[in-house]
Protein backbone atom coordinates (compact mmCIF):
# COMPACT_ATOMS: atom_id res chain seq x y z
CA UNK A 1 0.00 0.00 0.00
CA UNK A 2 0.96 3.14 -1.24
CA UNK A 3 1.06 6.29 1.22
CA UNK A 4 -0.28 10.07 -0.58
CA UNK A 5 2.17 11.83 1.48
CA UNK A 6 5.27 13.46 -0.10
CA UNK A 7 8.34 12.18 1.30
CA UNK A 8 10.03 15.94 1.22
CA UNK A 9 10.48 17.59 4.49
CA UNK A 10 7.77 20.55 5.40
CA UNK A 11 9.08 23.97 3.40
CA UNK A 12 9.83 26.51 6.66
CA UNK A 13 10.30 30.28 5.85
CA UNK A 14 13.32 31.52 4.19
CA UNK A 15 15.94 34.19 5.73
CA UNK A 16 14.93 36.82 3.44
CA UNK A 17 11.13 36.16 4.15
CA UNK A 18 11.57 35.98 7.71
CA UNK A 19 13.15 39.42 7.35
CA UNK A 20 10.50 40.99 5.43
CA UNK A 21 8.08 39.83 8.03
CA UNK A 22 10.33 41.56 10.76
CA UNK A 23 10.87 44.87 8.34
CA UNK A 24 6.82 44.68 7.93
CA UNK A 25 5.94 44.50 11.49
CA UNK A 26 8.84 47.21 12.37
CA UNK A 27 7.58 49.78 10.49
CA UNK A 28 4.11 48.75 11.32
CA UNK A 29 5.44 49.52 15.08
CA UNK A 30 6.85 52.56 13.88
CA UNK A 31 3.95 53.59 12.67
CA UNK A 32 1.41 52.54 15.25
CA UNK A 33 3.47 53.50 18.70
CA UNK A 34 3.39 57.36 18.08
CA UNK A 35 -0.09 57.11 17.63
CA UNK A 36 -0.76 55.23 20.45
CA UNK A 37 1.30 57.39 22.79
CA UNK A 38 -0.68 60.50 20.91
CA UNK A 39 -3.54 58.38 22.08
CA UNK A 40 -2.66 57.89 26.07
CA UNK A 41 -1.56 62.04 25.83
CA UNK A 42 -4.68 63.20 24.11
CA UNK A 43 -6.14 61.24 27.23
CA UNK A 44 -4.16 62.12 29.76
CA UNK A 45 -5.38 66.71 28.49
CA UNK A 46 -9.12 65.45 28.39
CA UNK A 47 -8.33 64.08 32.02
CA UNK A 48 -6.38 67.62 33.50
CA UNK A 49 -8.89 69.63 31.59
CA UNK A 50 -11.48 68.19 33.82
CA UNK A 51 -9.01 68.72 37.17
CA UNK A 52 -8.96 72.31 35.64
CA UNK A 53 -12.94 72.63 34.75
CA UNK A 54 -13.46 71.50 38.47
CA UNK A 55 -11.14 73.98 40.40
CA UNK A 56 -12.90 76.58 38.00
CA UNK A 57 -15.76 75.90 39.62
CA UNK A 58 -14.44 75.86 42.83
CA UNK A 59 -12.86 79.23 42.34
CA UNK A 60 -16.10 80.58 41.17
CA UNK A 61 -18.31 78.99 44.39
CA UNK A 62 -15.45 80.77 46.45
CA UNK A 63 -16.10 83.85 44.91
CA UNK A 64 -19.67 83.62 45.43
CA UNK A 65 -18.91 83.34 49.39
CA UNK A 66 -16.55 85.76 49.31
CA UNK A 67 -18.84 88.63 48.09
CA UNK A 68 -17.90 87.90 44.38
CA UNK A 69 -13.73 88.40 44.99
CA UNK A 70 -11.41 86.35 43.69
CA UNK A 71 -8.70 84.23 45.98
CA UNK A 72 -5.48 85.70 46.68
CA UNK A 73 -2.69 83.69 44.90
CA UNK A 74 -0.88 83.39 48.40
CA UNK A 75 -0.19 85.67 51.79
CA UNK A 76 1.49 85.46 54.69
CA UNK A 77 -0.16 83.68 57.01
CA UNK A 78 1.34 85.71 60.01
CA UNK A 79 0.94 89.34 57.91
CA UNK A 80 4.57 89.56 57.81
CA UNK A 81 6.79 87.31 56.41
CA UNK A 82 7.14 83.84 55.21
CA UNK A 83 8.56 82.17 58.50
CA UNK A 84 4.93 81.30 59.14
CA UNK A 85 3.87 79.83 56.38
CA UNK A 86 1.89 80.69 53.13
CA UNK A 87 -2.40 80.40 52.67
CA UNK A 88 -2.28 79.77 49.27
CA UNK A 89 -5.24 79.59 46.65
CA UNK A 90 -5.54 76.02 46.54
CA UNK A 91 -6.05 76.03 50.04
CA UNK A 92 -8.56 78.48 50.04
CA UNK A 93 -10.53 76.75 47.18
CA UNK A 94 -9.46 73.41 48.51
CA UNK A 95 -13.22 72.95 50.68
CA UNK A 96 -15.02 74.03 47.13
CA UNK A 97 -13.42 71.38 44.96
CA UNK A 98 -12.97 68.46 47.73
CA UNK A 99 -10.45 66.04 46.54
CA UNK A 100 -6.40 67.03 46.30
CA UNK A 101 -5.80 64.80 43.40
CA UNK A 102 -8.08 67.29 40.84
CA UNK A 103 -4.82 70.01 41.80
CA UNK A 104 -2.40 67.14 40.02
CA UNK A 105 -2.12 67.24 36.68
CA UNK A 106 -1.56 63.50 35.28
CA UNK A 107 1.15 64.77 32.24
CA UNK A 108 2.88 66.84 35.38
CA UNK A 109 6.57 64.59 35.08
CA UNK A 110 7.14 66.15 38.69
CA UNK A 111 3.43 64.63 40.16
CA UNK A 112 3.00 68.13 41.25
CA UNK A 113 4.74 70.21 43.74
CA UNK A 114 4.71 70.48 47.39
CA UNK A 115 4.60 73.45 48.95
CA UNK A 116 6.80 75.87 49.41
CA UNK A 117 6.90 74.85 53.30
CA UNK A 118 5.95 72.09 54.02
CA UNK A 119 7.32 71.41 57.42
CA UNK A 120 9.55 73.04 59.81
CA UNK A 121 9.98 70.86 63.51
CA UNK A 122 10.87 73.98 65.04
CA UNK A 123 7.24 75.55 64.60
CA UNK A 124 5.21 73.55 66.82
CA UNK A 125 2.00 74.94 66.38
CA UNK A 126 2.00 73.81 62.75
CA UNK A 127 3.95 70.03 62.97
CA UNK A 128 2.31 68.60 59.98
CA UNK A 129 2.97 71.55 58.04
CA UNK A 130 3.15 75.09 57.61
CA UNK A 131 0.92 75.88 54.50
CA UNK A 132 -2.26 76.04 53.53
CA UNK A 133 -1.95 74.41 50.24
CA UNK A 134 -2.75 71.25 48.93
CA UNK A 135 -0.18 68.59 49.23
CA UNK A 136 0.29 68.56 45.40
CA UNK A 137 -0.12 70.92 42.74
CA UNK A 138 0.43 71.41 39.16
CA UNK A 139 -1.46 74.41 38.54
CA UNK A 140 -0.94 78.20 38.86
CA UNK A 141 -3.09 81.31 39.44
CA UNK A 142 -3.03 84.17 37.30
CA UNK A 143 -1.71 87.27 39.03
CA UNK A 144 -3.94 89.64 36.84
CA UNK A 145 -6.73 88.70 38.76
CA UNK A 146 -5.73 86.62 41.45
CA UNK A 147 -2.30 88.71 42.46
CA UNK A 148 0.66 88.48 45.18
CA UNK A 149 -1.23 90.33 47.98
CA UNK A 150 1.28 89.12 50.30
CA UNK A 151 -0.12 91.07 52.94
CA UNK A 152 -2.29 93.70 54.18
CA UNK A 153 0.35 96.34 53.74
CA UNK A 154 0.95 95.20 50.02
CA UNK A 155 -0.31 98.02 47.18
CA UNK A 156 -1.96 95.21 45.32
CA UNK A 157 -6.19 94.70 46.01
CA UNK A 158 -8.34 91.82 45.61
CA UNK A 159 -9.81 91.85 42.49
CA UNK A 160 -13.60 91.65 42.50
CA UNK A 161 -15.59 89.72 39.38
CA UNK A 162 -17.37 92.79 38.25
CA UNK A 163 -14.18 93.90 37.47
CA UNK A 164 -13.20 91.58 35.13
CA UNK A 165 -14.87 93.01 31.76
CA UNK A 166 -13.95 89.39 30.08
CA UNK A 167 -14.28 86.79 32.12
CA UNK A 168 -14.56 84.40 28.91
CA UNK A 169 -11.39 85.09 27.70
CA UNK A 170 -9.28 85.96 30.93
CA UNK A 171 -6.70 83.23 31.75
CA UNK A 172 -7.40 82.41 35.42
CA UNK A 173 -5.41 79.39 36.31
CA UNK A 174 -2.49 77.55 33.63
CA UNK A 175 -0.40 74.97 34.17
CA UNK A 176 3.22 74.74 36.46
CA UNK A 177 6.36 74.61 34.11
CA UNK A 178 7.87 71.48 34.05
CA UNK A 179 11.05 72.79 34.90
CA UNK A 180 11.52 73.49 38.49
CA UNK A 181 14.27 76.03 38.26
CA UNK A 182 11.97 78.10 36.33
CA UNK A 183 9.27 78.32 39.13
CA UNK A 184 11.86 78.29 42.07
CA UNK A 185 13.26 81.40 39.82
CA UNK A 186 15.63 83.43 42.64
CA UNK A 187 15.48 80.17 45.48
CA UNK A 188 17.56 77.93 43.75
CA UNK A 189 18.77 75.15 45.75
CA UNK A 190 16.08 75.60 48.24
CA UNK A 191 15.54 71.93 49.31
CA UNK A 192 16.04 71.23 53.10
CA UNK A 193 12.37 70.70 54.98
CA UNK A 194 11.39 74.14 55.57
CA UNK A 195 11.89 75.09 51.98
CA UNK A 196 11.48 72.56 49.39
CA UNK A 197 10.26 75.24 46.36
CA UNK A 198 7.85 78.20 45.33
CA UNK A 199 5.19 76.10 43.91
CA UNK A 200 3.18 78.81 45.88
CA UNK A 201 3.45 81.60 43.04
CA UNK A 202 1.76 82.91 40.68
CA UNK A 203 2.26 83.71 37.04
CA UNK A 204 1.73 86.33 34.72
CA UNK A 205 2.55 87.36 31.27
CA UNK A 206 3.82 91.44 32.12
CA UNK A 207 6.70 92.71 32.02
CA UNK A 208 8.04 96.27 33.44
CA UNK A 209 8.54 97.82 29.87
CA UNK A 210 8.24 97.15 26.28
CA UNK A 211 11.49 94.72 25.90
CA UNK A 212 9.45 92.08 28.66
CA UNK A 213 11.80 93.06 31.53
CA UNK A 214 10.53 91.73 34.79
CA UNK A 215 7.20 92.97 36.72
CA UNK A 216 6.99 91.66 40.16
CA UNK A 217 3.36 92.73 40.37
CA UNK A 218 3.20 92.79 44.54
CA UNK A 219 4.14 96.48 45.78
CA UNK A 220 2.96 99.75 45.03
CA UNK A 221 5.68 100.51 42.95
CA UNK A 222 5.00 97.92 40.96
CA UNK A 223 1.30 98.97 40.63
CA UNK A 224 2.21 103.40 39.89
CA UNK A 225 4.35 102.18 36.87
CA UNK A 226 3.03 101.34 33.23
CA UNK A 227 2.72 97.16 32.33
CA UNK A 228 3.10 95.70 29.40
CA UNK A 229 2.05 92.84 27.40
CA UNK A 230 4.93 89.91 27.23
CA UNK A 231 5.44 88.82 23.84
CA UNK A 232 5.36 85.81 22.25
CA UNK A 233 9.30 86.03 20.96
CA UNK A 234 9.94 87.40 24.69
CA UNK A 235 8.47 84.25 26.48
CA UNK A 236 10.38 81.77 24.36
CA UNK A 237 13.26 83.32 25.63
CA UNK A 238 12.31 83.54 28.40
CA UNK A 239 11.66 79.69 29.00
CA UNK A 240 15.08 79.10 27.40
CA UNK A 241 16.72 81.03 29.78
CA UNK A 242 15.02 80.06 32.62
CA UNK A 243 16.83 76.54 32.03
CA UNK A 244 19.82 76.93 31.18
CA UNK A 245 22.72 76.30 33.88
CA UNK A 246 23.40 78.75 36.96
CA UNK A 247 20.11 80.33 36.53
CA UNK A 248 19.85 82.35 39.32
CA UNK A 249 15.93 83.80 38.66
CA UNK A 250 15.50 87.91 37.87
CA UNK A 251 13.22 86.71 34.50
CA UNK A 252 9.31 87.53 34.21
CA UNK A 253 6.68 85.28 35.80
CA UNK A 254 5.95 83.73 32.32
CA UNK A 255 8.63 81.73 33.42
CA UNK A 256 6.62 79.27 35.50
CA UNK A 257 3.96 78.69 32.43
CA UNK A 258 4.44 75.47 30.75
CA UNK A 259 4.40 76.31 27.23
CA UNK A 260 3.37 72.06 26.27
CA UNK A 261 2.31 70.03 28.75
CA UNK A 262 0.14 69.04 26.17
CA UNK A 263 0.46 68.17 22.59
CA UNK A 264 2.26 71.12 21.86
CA UNK A 265 0.00 73.30 23.91
CA UNK A 266 -1.23 73.38 27.52
CA UNK A 267 -4.78 73.79 28.89
CA UNK A 268 -6.09 77.12 30.63
CA UNK A 269 -9.39 77.27 33.05
CA UNK A 270 -10.55 81.11 32.26
CA UNK A 271 -12.33 83.59 34.54
CA UNK A 272 -15.74 82.03 33.47
CA UNK A 273 -14.90 78.49 34.57
CA UNK A 274 -14.70 77.44 31.41
CA UNK A 275 -11.37 75.36 30.21
CA UNK A 276 -9.91 75.43 26.76
CA UNK A 277 -6.51 74.13 25.19
CA UNK A 278 -4.27 76.48 23.83
CA UNK A 279 -0.98 76.67 22.59
CA UNK A 280 1.09 79.58 24.12
CA UNK A 281 1.50 82.22 21.12
CA UNK A 282 -2.58 82.71 21.06
CA UNK A 283 -2.73 83.75 24.45
CA UNK A 284 0.11 86.45 23.91
CA UNK A 285 -1.78 87.45 20.95
CA UNK A 286 -2.15 91.55 21.45
CA UNK A 287 -5.26 91.59 19.81
CA UNK A 288 -6.81 89.12 21.40
CA UNK A 289 -4.51 89.21 25.23
CA UNK A 290 -5.50 86.65 26.86
CA UNK A 291 -3.50 87.34 30.37
CA UNK A 292 -5.89 90.24 31.54
CA UNK A 293 -6.58 93.56 29.51
CA UNK A 294 -6.24 94.99 32.92
CA UNK A 295 -3.90 94.48 35.67
CA UNK A 296 -7.04 94.15 38.15
CA UNK A 297 -4.99 93.82 41.36
CA UNK A 298 -3.53 97.33 40.29
CA UNK A 299 -6.70 99.07 40.47
CA UNK A 300 -7.24 97.98 36.81
CA UNK A 301 -4.40 99.31 35.32
CA UNK A 302 -4.50 99.22 31.27
CA UNK A 303 -1.86 96.43 30.07
CA UNK A 304 -0.05 97.83 26.94
CA UNK A 305 1.39 96.54 23.67
CA UNK A 306 4.96 97.22 22.11
CA UNK A 307 3.56 100.45 21.25
CA UNK A 308 2.70 101.71 24.01
CA UNK A 309 -1.53 100.96 22.78
CA UNK A 310 -3.92 99.40 25.40
CA UNK A 311 -4.22 95.41 24.31
CA UNK A 312 -6.90 94.24 22.69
Amino acid sequence: MFSNRSSSPARGFTLIELLVVIAIIAILAAILFPVFGRARENARRSSCQSNMKQIGLGIMQYTQDYDEKFPQAYWYKNDAGDSGGYFQWSGATMPYVKSAQLYVCPSDPNGGLSPTKPHDPTYSAAPNGLDAQVPFISYSANAAIMPRKRSTTDGTNTVALASVDNTAGTIMVAEFNNYVGCINDTSQGQTNTSQVNKSHRSMSAFGADATGALWAGQSTADCASPVYAITAARAKEVQTACKAPGYSGGLPHIAYLELEKHLGGSNYTYADGHVKWQRFEATLDPNNFQWGKKVHGCGNQRVLDQNGNDVR
